[in-house]
């Protein structure tokens, strides 16, 4: 099964099983979250830039299986493709591409 959503910027990317097989087999606390990858991509509180053509969508959750911490999904618009996931306490400052209003 292929899961989709819409970027803040209107493209849409996948995740395939092989990339959440991948994606869970690093962070194994992400297990039973994937509703919660697809809603931080389409309603992030903050999209920023990462390496090269990659984005983050970044979402701050009050209850996660770890606790209260912000999902960070880092896609490619132009590939259309989510790459990876992770929860975490604190994001690295980066430049900010959208800011949800």
């Amino acid at each position: 099964m292929m899961l989709r959503a819409r970027t803040v910027g209107g493209a849409y990317v996948s995740l395939s099983d092989e990339r959440l097989g991948v994606i869970l087999n690093k962070h194994p606390e992400l297990r039973g979250c994937e509703a919660m990858i697809i809603e931080t991509v389409e309603e992030p509180d903050i999209v920023v830039q990462g390496h090269g053509e990659e984005l983050l969508a970044v979402r701050f959750y009050e209850v996660t299986p770890v606790g209260p911490k912000h999902l960070a999904v880092v896609y490619r618009e132009d590939k259309g493709i989510i790459i990876t996931s992770k929860a975490d306490r604190l994001i690295r400052r980066r430049r900010v591409v959208w800011r949800r209003r």
